[in-house]
């Protein structure tokens, strides 16, 4: 049975999302047709569903609205630079929390009291990345002084400094990033890109989850060719960010290795 690959797109860039989504939007003409000529309409067009009819037409329209989005913001330089800040404070925050969750299940069980000391601030002060982005910096302002106040020994019994370091200065990025233009324009451009972003993944989630449902109900056999399409995007997209994480080791390494006096 064929199914659209699971793909975390929240790891993507705000540029690269937005360049997979249009790839997936030009794939959806296999799932419907837009003619009223019945030569030209495909065998799925026949018997697909209103509901996926709707679907293709809301995320056509969300990733419409997220491209106007980032064609406001680009008049502002500094937007753009926010909200990839943005974006990779909300990635450290959820790569922090899983880590949590994982360490909360160790097998040693004062390693799984303290994850669990830290785990409960992060459920405390809930998943800030979906606010606007001045509430999430005020989430992550408490949070992050509540983390610390817990003291190093447990932060390092766990092995959790890095983590907290690297939220702390994800923060500081996107507030330094904001700071560049006046706080009320650049947030005010940097949230519309966040909500549309948000709207238009979402929007994909949903159009994904159906035709893969559907695949299941109605057999793959009308859904094969975006499904195919897709995952080749998908696959695509994979590569692109495992590269980026090697090579970003790759520097990290050589950043870290002493020079020879």
């Amino acid at each position: 049975m064929k199914q659209i690959a699971s793909f975390n797109i929240a790891r993507l860039r705000v540029e690269e999302d937005f360049g997979f989504l249009k790839l997936v939007v030009a794939e959806t003409g296999s799932l419907v047709s837009d003619s009223d000529s019945p030569d030209e309409i495909s065998v799925l067009a026949a018997s697909a569903p209103t509901t996926l009819a709707t679907s293709v037409a809301t995320f056509k329209n969300a990733v419409d609205a997220f491209d106007d989005a980032l064609k406001d913001s680009a008049t502002v330089p500094s937007t753009a630079l926010a909200a990839e800040a943005d974006a990779a404070r909300d990635n450290a925050w959820r790569a922090a929390n899983n880590y949590l969750k994982a360490m909360a299940a160790h097998p040693t069980e004062s390693l799984r009291r303290t994850a669990t000391e830290f785990k409960t601030l992060f459920d405390k002060y809930g998943d800030p990345t979906s606010l606007p982005q001045t509430e999430e910096s005020g989430i992550l302002h408490n949070l992050l002084q509540d983390l610390k106040a817990i003291g190093n020994g447990k932060l390092s019994t766990i092995a959790f400094e890095a983590w907290l370091t690297h939220l702390e200065s994800c923060e500081t990025s996107f507030l330094s990033a904001v700071s560049q233009r006046t706080e009320e324009e650049a947030a005010r451009q940097v949230g519309i890109v966040k909500e549309s972003r948000q709207a238009a993944d979402a929007a994909y989630r949903s159009l994904a989850g159906l035709v893969n449902a559907l695949a299941v109900v109605n057999g793959d056999e009308a859904y094969a060719t975006f499904i195919d399409r897709v995952n080749v995007i998908i696959d695509r997209q994979k590569t692109v960010l495992k590269a980026r994480q090697t090579n970003g080791g790759r520097r990290k390494e050589e950043d870290e290795r002493p020079s020879v006096l």
